[in-house]
């Protein structure tokens, strides 16, 4: 499951170790939440550029494409925000998880502990 050199202090098995990863789907949460805000509210991000290009294309169908336009360009920015920050967020919970909180569970003896 996990390659680590400690053991369970119940049954002394080191086959059955896991990191509980519980600030890692927090961060992942908050990052993807904010990167997602950031990404659809931000002025020079991809949603400005997105926004823009959809409604200069969408212009074609004059109200109905441009509106249509820049909503798409809005979505794929808040989309591509909430991928980056969800990324972003996962690597730092993941780090929170190992070095600050380091709770670990023995699947063979259902003990949580710490390392």
């Amino acid at each position: 499951m996990f390659n680590n050199n400690f053991k369970c202090p119940i049954c002394n098995s080191s086959d059955y170790i896991y990191l509980l990863s519980q600030s890692q789907r927090v961060g992942t949460a908050i990052g993807g939440s904010i990167g997602a805000a950031i990404g659809y509210f931000s002025r020079y991000g991809f949603t400005t550029t997105g926004a823009t290009i959809g409604a200069i294309i969408g212009s074609a169908v004059p109200v109905v494409g441009t509106l249509a336009g820049t909503l798409t360009g809005g979505l794929a920015g808040a989309l591509a925000g909430f991928f980056t920050g969800a990324a972003i967020g996962n690597s730092i919970g993941n780090h929170i998880d190992k070095n600050v909180i380091s709770r670990y569970k023995c699947s063979n003896c259902n003990t949580t502990f710490k390392r």
